[in-house]
Parts: C-alpha cells; structure tokens; sequence
C-alpha cells in the first residue's frame, strides 16, 4: 500500500478508496468509525487515510489530529495537549529540549526585563535553575549542552536590548560549576 497521494487527490466513495489503496473495505469504515479526517464533504481524501491506515498498521503508534491554527476545534487542541503532556511524562521529550522552549517563550514574552535593572538577576536565576534541573534528571552530555545553549541565548537576548554591556563570563562560570556539581562521585 506505499503510494503517494496530492492532499487534494480523493475518492468519491469508501468503495472507491479501498480500491485505491488495495485495502478491505471494512478498514476504510474502520477509519472512518475513528473520526479520521480523510472523509469530508462527501468525499474520502487518499492521503490522509494511507498515513492513518500506516499508523494502524504499526502497533506501536496511533493517529492524532494535530491543531493547524488557534481557531481549531477544542477538542482538537486539548487532545494535542494530552499527547504532548504524556511525551513528557514518558520521556520522550528530555527535560533540556522542554525548558529550551520555556526560555525561548520567555526571552520573546519578557526579553527587554530579564536584563534590566528592576529585574536584577532574573536571567541568572532562571538559567541556574534550569540548568540545575537539567543536571538531576539527564546524563552528564545533556547538562552541558543545555548550559551552553540556554547561556547563549541569554547572552543574544541581552545584547539585542543593548541596555547593558554583556558577557559570556557567568555562562562560563555556570558550566564550569554545573559540570563539576554534575561529575562528583
């Protein structure tokens, strides 16, 4: 069944697409019974149903409908979130790419304030802090590398504001320490 198929290319009946696809007509209403989105206005849409019929067919994974804008149904969103809070809680997600995002969401939210005064050393806080939670729940490589990302972002961030002079110098000290903390016996 490994055919490719245009978004738009569809059939004008289940019948149609089964034959199509070279599948039992029952797995086309399965698909169906299951809310796949390849069956709209009237017509059954190849494309979408090969990969859910693909997904079917490896055990190991199932078919989601993936949110494409915030005006997508609720129901399509809050079951995206569930899949995106089980990823984490299974670890499919490591804890340094998740807390990249959350830094990446602050720095655009809050970018001029972490290197302001008033802030004092907000910036400083939260890379430790992630950095330190880094370090307890992933293997050595991944603390270091998410130190070094998270500092250069902080370090771009502050030098995009232009409203104090930066350095690399407490991301240094922060990976030096956090290195060291991490390969104590």
């Amino acid at each position: 069944m490994k055919q490719e198929f245009s978004e738009k290319e569809a059939a004008d009946s289940m019948q149609a697409a089964a034959s199509r696809l070279g599948v039992p007509l029952a797995l086309v209403k399965r698909c169906k019974r299951q809310g796949s989105r390849a069956f709209r206005a009237g017509r059954v849409y190849l494309r979408e149903l090969s990969e859910m019929i693909a997904a079917i067919d490896e055990p190991d994974s199932f078919p989601f409908n993936i949110p494409t804008s915030f005006q997508s149904k609720p129901e399509t969103i809050e079951e995206f979130r569930d899949l995106l809070r089980t990823a984490i809680r299974c670890g499919w997600l490591a804890t340094g790419e998740i807390l990249q995002i959350i830094l990446g969401r602050l720095i655009e939210a809050r970018g001029p304030e972490l290197v302001s005064k008033e802030f004092g050393k907000v910036a400083a806080t939260i890379h430790n802090g992630f950095g330190a939670a880094v370090m307890l729940l992933e293997a050595d490589p991944a603390t270091d590398d998410f130190v070094k990302l998270s500092a250069a972002k902080l370090d771009r961030n502050a030098q995009s504001q232009r409203r104090i002079p930066t350095s690399s110098s407490h991301g240094k000290h922060v990976i030096a320490e956090l290195t060291r903390r991490n390969r104590r016996p």
